[in-house]
């Protein structure tokens, strides 16, 4: 079976997110699209809309997507690299011919020579990064800064691009297909009829409104509440006001320097207010918001995995019936995790920090895939 991989947030699945996988299924000429998807917490460190399962399975009734498999909380809150490996690794494992992604950059051939440039191996490069991280860039910052410096034809500095680039360079026996991103990029809010993710949630907070969505994300809404990190912030509180600096500084993503900003954080009384005490140069948004989810679920640093690159198992979170055919085929190759297993307990808990202020009233254990008809 011909079957194409997609790595998603569908942070929520909106009208851009739809054209790229009929786009990708239609010119790759796919039997099968299956989507890696982060669970309940994002690559950049944010509470997803609304629970994996649910995200799952409106994707999969869009009939855009067939199987929808879980990217694990450990390999998935993570900076680029280290995200982009373990996906590609999952979509290598489950023999996908072929990986499509949305990129600004639109040229797949400039993508993988980009990422064969090797530039972040040369002495140039660590030079002009070290100069960047002293003139007081972020390390994200530093890097993009370096490359283009010594690599002016490839950007980057764009959200879509830097993760194409690296799931290039992850890339082994799987082929590479992109899709130009439409309308708004990542970061814009703009209202149109292809938005961002981040446009879609901030246009439904600010007008209760929702737009540039199937009608299965539309539901979402309708009957669930949307997750955003304001209804965290008192269980955040309560951690970082008695948790002690030394037990911080063992979760990931959090040092010496920035526990003590985290802890006087937490006197503040929202959200916002506690995010502006903590931004630097140093620690961006999504650095901080990294570190406030290894606070919220208690991520040690001895959790992280040896490698990025092999993801234990195969988790299908919704299919259709191609969907199941593709799992009948995987569970001869793979560990594939169908019901509750020791394997779990990791995202388990994760579950139960990110449901509660939700009112979610199923735990991790007694989730199974969703079947979806599509007749």
């Amino acid at each position: 079976m011909q079957k194409t991989a997609i790595i998603a947030e569908y942070n929520p699945f909106h009208n851009g997110h739809l054209y790229q996988a009929e786009t990708a299924r239609l010119e790759t000429e796919a039997e099968a699209v299956i989507a890696i998807m982060s669970g309940q917490f994002t690559q950049r460190g944010e509470p997803a809309a609304f629970d994996k399962w649910s995200r799952a399975r409106a994707a999969v009734e869009t009939g855009a997507i067939d199987l929808v498999v879980e990217l694990p909380t450990r390999y998935g809150v993570q900076r680029a690299d280290r995200f982009a490996s373990a996906a590609v690794h999952l979509a290598e494992r489950m023999d996908c011919q072929t990986l499509s992604f949305g990129s600004e950059s639109g040229d797949v051939s400039a993508i993988q020579q980009a990422a064969k440039s090797e530039v972040e191996s040369t002495p140039a490069y660590r030079d002009a990064f070290q100069s960047a991280l002293k003139e007081g860039s972020s390390p994200a910052k530093a890097s993009s800064t370096a490359f283009a410096s010594l690599y002016p034809d490839f950007d980057l500095t764009l959200p879509n691009n830097i993760l194409a680039y690296h799931y290039a360079q992850a890339a082994s026996s799987i082929n590479l297909h992109t899709v130009r991103r439409l309308g708004a990029g990542y970061h814009d809010t703009g209202v149109s009829d292809v938005m961002s993710a981040t446009g879609v949630r901030a246009h439904y907070l600010e007008a209760g409104s929702v737009r540039a969505v199937p009608e299965a994300t539309r539901r979402l809404f309708e009957r669930q509440s949307m997750a955003h990190w304001s209804l965290y912030w008192p269980m955040l509180q309560y951690k970082l006001r008695t948790t002690p600096k030394y037990v911080l500084e063992q979760l990931v993503g959090i040092d010496a320097s920035l526990s003590p900003r985290l802890i006087e954080a937490g006197m503040e009384p929202t959200f916002e207010r506690a995010l502006s005490k903590m931004l630097t140069r140093r620690y961006t948004r999504t650095a901080i918001q990294r570190a406030l989810v290894s606070v919220l679920i208690h991520f040690e640093r001895t959790e992280l995995p040896v490698r990025f690159d092999d993801v234990p198992y195969v988790r299908p979170l919704a299919f259709n019936p191609v969907g199941r055919r593709v799992l009948n085929e995987l569970k001869k190759t793979v560990p594939l995790l169908s019901k509750y297993h020791p394997d779990l307990a990791f995202e388990a808990r994760v579950t139960e920090a990110y449901r509660l202020p939700l009112g979610l009233s199923r735990p991790e254990y007694r989730e199974t895939p969703q079947f979806i008809d599509s007749k």
